[in-house]
């Protein structure tokens, strides 16, 4: 499988471990250990909710299907059962049955990205037939993943692989490791907060 991640999920990922890990020395170091409950509890919550939210997210595009590892949750659609991919809000997956899963790993490019796109196709840069919106351009996060996905699924339509089958479209099961490290951080939050 090739996985897909973007350079900013990791920027901001291990940006709030460090202030995580910053924040827990600092107040370590001004009230002791005895004390340092709320630091290392906040702390930790940051570390862990940037680590779940930024470094864990990711796109896998296999040879038969596409998995979206979305902080909580793992969507997986087969090639056979995929229509369309969509750049709007983050890369999103449609589904033959008109369901839709979206990318917490691959998300469009922001306001002034989407001018800078309509510029550049207004002074003819850019395909604007072949680069509908900004975030099907190379070099954003869901131009990059969609173009990571659109060549895994070419690969499966050239190699035979027929469409169609039963059950819905899109298969949603729980991501235990995000779904704990999520809880883990409220947990942390908490303790650091109130106690």
């Amino acid at each position: 499988m090739e996985i897909y991640r973007a350079r900013s999920s990791a920027l901001w990922g291990w940006v709030a471990i460090a202030i995580g890990a910053v924040v827990a020395v600092v107040h370590v170091s001004s009230v002791g250990f005895a004390y340092a409950h709320g630091g290392l509890g906040l702390g930790a919550a940051l570390a862990l909710f940037g680590w779940a939210a930024f470094l864990r997210p990711h796109v896998a595009a296999g040879e038969d299907r596409v998995e979206f590892h979305n902080v909580t949750q793992v969507a997986t659609v087969p090639f056979a059962r995929l229509s369309d991919l969509g750049t709007r809000w983050s890369l999103e997956a449609v589904g033959d049955d008109g369901r839709t899963v979206g990318a917490f790993a691959a998300p469009a490019p922001g306001a002034s990205a989407s001018r800078r796109h309509e510029r550049a196709a207004e002074g003819g840069s850019i395909d604007k037939a072949e680069y509908a919106r900004a975030g099907d351009v190379p070099g954003t996060p869901s131009g990059d993943a969609a173009a990571l996905v659109h060549e895994a699924w070419d690969a499966w339509r050239a190699a035979g692989g027929a469409t169609g089958g039963e059950g819905p479209s899109i298969v949603r099961t729980l991501d235990w490791v995000g779904a704990t490290a999520v809880a883990a951080g409220t947990i942390l939050a908490i303790w650091g907060l109130f106690f």
